[in-house]
Order: structure tokens, then sequence, then C-alpha cells
């Protein structure tokens, strides 16, 4: 089966379905506990010859952010206008790229998702409040990210494209991520590669639609 793309994905975040905007809070649990997402960001890989974007390897490289909607919207160009019901993906860079000194374009620097020389850049970034944090302030920052060996930390991932008002959407849904993965009260804090990090590049897959 295949669908028309019209040129374009976008990316819906949402938590149980509603629509997720940043600084607001969100009920997860019947005991009221709650999350709020300050900031999210995230690389996406992806075919090259579906986008016109600067290409890195095989691979176009997007940088997904919650807090520019401009980020929110995948291109595509002719070649990709029909496509399976199906997008093919990863999260996070491989190690050539994430190593490398490119510093352009979604790898400039200034977008804050590069760490230093010695490792590379941030894959996946997650910033937020919840009273299951264990700290006065309840904030909690997951900085996910590492290319090497056990410790790497990009996952390529499949999510089924939803026609939602006729346009073509992936939805990112944080609700079950933080249900069943993430640790607040033990684990408000993941800044460095490890095997932490690699736990929850491992849970990147319960935010995608299947």
């Amino acid at each position: 089966m295949n669908l028309s793309l019209n040129g374009q994905i976008k990316i819906n975040f949402t938590c149980d379905s509603q629509p997720l905007f940043p600084g607001e809070k969100y009920i997860i649990a019947a005991d009221s506990s709650w999350i709020q997402i300050d900031e999210l960001k995230f690389y996406v890989l992806y075919s090259p010859f579906f986008s016109n974007e600067t290409t890195a390897g095989s691979s176009i490289i997007h940088l997904v952010d919650l807090n520019d909607t401009t980020s929110l919207t995948l291109p595509f160009t002719e070649d990709g206008m029909k496509s399976s019901t199906t997008f093919d993906f990863a999260i996070g860079l491989d190690s050539a790229t994430t190593m490398s000194t490119q510093f352009k374009g979604a790898l400039d620097p200034a977008l804050g998702m590069y760490w230093a020389w010695n490792t590379g850049y941030i894959h996946f970034k997650l910033e937020g409040k919840s009273n299951l944090c264990p700290s006065t302030n309840m904030e909690f920052q997951y900085h996910i990210g590492g290319c090497s060996g056990k410790y790497a930390t990009q996952r390529w991932l499949s999510s089924k494209i939803r026609i939602i008002n006729q346009e073509p959407i992936i939805e990112v849904d944080i609700a079950n991520f933080f249900r069943e993965n993430v640790n607040l009260k033990d684990k408000p804090m993941i800044m460095i590669p490890g095997k932490d990090a690699v736990f929850i590049a491992d849970a990147y897959n319960s935010l995608f639609y299947k």
C-alpha cells in the first residue's frame, strides 16, 4: 500500500494522545504523578534520496526540537513522494558522525547538542520537572549519547505513518516512555555515555506508534 507524502512528514508530540506543549504538566499515573517537558531534542537519520537536507555518509541528519515548530517537519524531495506506510529511521548518530567536526547544519554546536571532542554529540536530550524526582527543584535531565561499542546509543526504528486531517504524521508519545522505562526517583539525571544511557536508548522504541 502506498500513500502520497506530499513532500513532508510531520511529527506530533503527545502525552497519552494529548498534544504535548513545553512547560505544561501532564498526569501520567493514578496517584497524580506528573511530568513537565521543558526541552526535548533528538537527531533523526533517514534515507538521503527522500530529502534535500545536508547529507553525512548515507543518511540525512535532521534535528527534531519540541521548542522549534519548524523542525517538526521532515522534508522530502519528489523522489520520496511515495512511500510505504512504515517510516524507517534512526535516532542518534553513527560513530563517524558523532566524532566528526563538520560543525554545520544540524551538527552546529550552537544548537546545544555537542558535548566535547572526546564524546561527540548528544543524540537525545530530555529535560523537565516531575513530582517523582527526589530533588527540591524536581528537575530531571537526560543527555543520551555514546558511539563506542556496547555504549553506542544510535537505534534504528520503524514507525507507522498515521493520516490525520489528510496529513502524514509520525506520533511521538512520551507517556509510556516514562511509565515503563524512565526511573525518575532513582535516576533523575543521566549526563554521560554508559549503561544507563544505553538503557534509555533501548527504550526509544516505546515513543513511536507501531
